[in-house]
């Protein structure tokens, strides 16, 4: 008899890709605001539900009892949180600290997916100890839905990438689709140069949350590439991967881009508690981009 895992954002970027990492030999739960995309297959069942929704919620956790539990909804709109306070804290702060509730209650596991954005990103890259600093109505939100589940008393793992990218149906470009779109379409892109972070490729994140399952490893853990680079850098080597022109890539600051909301300037994780002791590989942007091309079927 198969496992069973709950994925909360199913449809999303990272939803899809741990589908694809569990429903081979787990039946999967999906929770999303919008309908399936998986079709009718037997193992795989979608449920439309708002999570701010916490009986429903708890009466369908109850109905069918998975294993475990990923949470990767999220309200992720950096700048409009600044205006959508509520609706930001709602969704990341008091639907985490539900779902953690609900899963002490069963006695069911939940991985819980946070951001680098918990830091002030004055000084990275950051280890999982490094004290957090969230700037923004965005970060706050995401950092107290991050202390909420830390302190529930259930099984909890946090995980925290930075700059997602990857591959999936249906979905808002990502930045490296949206780069992708735009140089082979011979437009110029201005990209700024003084954000800096060690992406993630949510097809390997996927393969972290197995690993932490199976290990039962109840932590704070951080993932992302091998390097730190900037936005800029991280545009050229997509370009490069791909066989596109970085001549219609151009360099900005973060000041020209006039955002409501405060960046982390100077972020990155520090991947190497994952590496040590979960023995998982953190690789090359270049080498995560080469895996990413091969998903995508470009030659």
């Amino acid at each position: 008899m198969n496992k069973s895992v709950m994925i909360t954002g199913i449809n999303g970027l990272l939803g899809q890709n741990i589908v694809r990492e569990f429903s081979r030999d787990h039946d999967i739960y999906g929770l999303d605001l919008t309908p399936g995309i998986f079709g009718s297959s037997s193992n795989i069942k979608v449920k439309q539900l708002d999570l701010n929704d916490v009986k429903a919620l708890d009466d369908y956790v109850e109905l069918v009892r998975p294993d475990s539990i990923i949470h990767t909804a999220a309200y992720t709109n950096v700048d409009r949180a600044e205006e959508d306070e509520d609706i930001a804290f709602a969704v990341n702060g008091l639907v985490p600290a539900s779902i953690a509730q609900i899963g002490k209650k069963f006695d069911i596991p939940l991985v819980h997916i946070s951001t680098d954005y918990v830091f002030s990103g004055d000084s990275g890259p950051y280890k999982e100890t490094d004290t957090r600093d969230a700037r923004g109505k965005y970060s706050e939100s995401k950092l107290a839905g991050e202390r909420a589940v830390l302190e529930s008393g259930a099984e909890v793992a946090v995980i925290r990438p930075n700059v997602m990218y990857g591959h999936g149906k249906n979905l808002k470009s990502s930045f490296v689709e949206w780069l992708l779109t735009e140089l082979r379409n011979e437009r110029s892109v201005r990209i700024v140069d003084d954000q800096y972070n060690n992406p993630t490729y949510a097809r390997r994140l996927a393969a972290v949350i197995r690993v932490v399952l199976d290990q039962k490893a109840w932590d704070i853990w951080h993932f992302g590439s091998k390097e730190v680079v900037s936005r800029y850098t991280f545009a050229l080597k997509i370009a490069d991967t791909f066989g596109l022109s970085s001549a219609l890539i151009n360099a900005i600051s973060t000041v020209d881009l006039n955002q409501k909301a405060p960046r982390p300037m100077r972020s990155g994780l520090i991947c190497e508690k994952l590496k040590k002791e979960l023995t998982i590989p953190i690789m090359s942007i270049d080498e995560e981009l080469a895996l990413l091309k091969e998903e995508m079927h470009v030659s």
